[in-house]
């Protein structure tokens, strides 16, 4: 099931530049995969021309994004990277590394402000959250600056930054990735300490959660469609073991032993570290590290 978020934007793989986007090549695609409700969805969006407007498209996704806070707040995924990541930085400062957090694809960087707002990880950690488009790094950007945040946003690839993170994060990023480019995804990030990259869990009752979730608390017919379409798309978790296996790291999924209702176990992360610090950061989360699943 196509995205219509993923057909709305797009970018020039070398350079990074916003193309043009036809509305009747969207509109011919979401119709050819028989989905028409998002067709007419797209049908909406103001043009210039030929093209869909570029600051109607920007002005929508950050509607889109606002919405979907709602979602990140109510799964509480904040103090969900906060129960993986205080243990982790902890490790990370017993063996002299300096904590700098970047998040990946971090749209209006809730997670990002959300920790910096706590201060849960500490003084020390540089916390950075890092996206394609500039319309949502602007507002993130805005937001942060009237709460004062000790955080920075920038609109670049997250993998290409001149000082490179120590732990990556990502929240509903993977499943925005084919299958076949999950393992370049991963690779790229071997020269981190860590990574933790939650998603939708793929299971049975995930576009059903997902449909009721965002007729409840979106307006946006994108969000709405959006949000059902992301669930169908989740990758199961051999896929997610697979592509996460790469040389330098361990890598586990995290099941916390608290969330036996399916519904609280909707998000799910792959998590990966260092092998030197693999036995440290299971002792330091204690019982919860029976939740992690090779």
């Amino acid at each position: 099931m196509l995205e219509i978020s993923d057909l709305i934007i797009a970018r020039d793989p070398v350079t990074g530049a916003r193309l043009p986007v036809r509305r009747d090549h969207v509109i011919d695609q979401l119709t050819a995969a028989g989905d028409h409700r998002a067709a007419r969805i797209v049908a909406r969006i103001p043009v210039r021309g030929e093209h869909l407007d570029p600051h109607a498209v920007d002005r929508l996704l950050v509607r889109v994004h606002t919405e979907l806070q709602r979602l990140t707040e109510e799964l509480h995924m904040a103090q969900r990277f906060a129960e993986l990541l205080v243990p982790l930085l902890d490790v990370l400062r017993a063996h002299g590394h300096r904590p700098r957090v970047v998040d990946i694809g971090c749209g209006l960087g809730y997670v990002v402000r959300s920790l910096a707002a706590s201060q849960v990880l500490g003084h020390d950690v540089d916390l950075v959250g890092a996206d394609f488009n500039p319309a949502l790094v602007a507002e993130a950007t805005r937001l942060a600056a009237l709460e004062n945040l000790p955080c920075t946003f920038v609109c670049q690839d997250a993998f290409a930054l001149a000082e490179q993170a120590t732990v990556y994060l990502s929240c509903g990023v993977l499943h925005h990735i084919p299958v076949d480019r999950l393992p370049d995804f991963f690779a790229a990030q071997h020269h981190a300490q860590a990574f933790v990259h939650y998603d939708i869990a793929a299971t049975t009752l995930a576009p059903f959660g997902a449909w009721l979730f965002h007729r409840a608390r979106m307006r946006e017919p994108l969000g709405r469609h959006d949000g059902v379409a992301s669930a169908r798309r989740a990758h199961p978790d051999d896929v997610l073991r697979a592509a996460a296996r790469i040389d330098g790291m361990d890598t586990f999924l995290f099941e916390p032993p608290r969330h036996t209702n399916p519904f609280c176990a909707s998000m799910r992360p792959v998590v990966g570290l260092a092998p030197a610090l693999t036995a440290e950061f299971r002792t330091a989360l204690g019982r919860r590290a029976k939740g992690l699943v090779r």
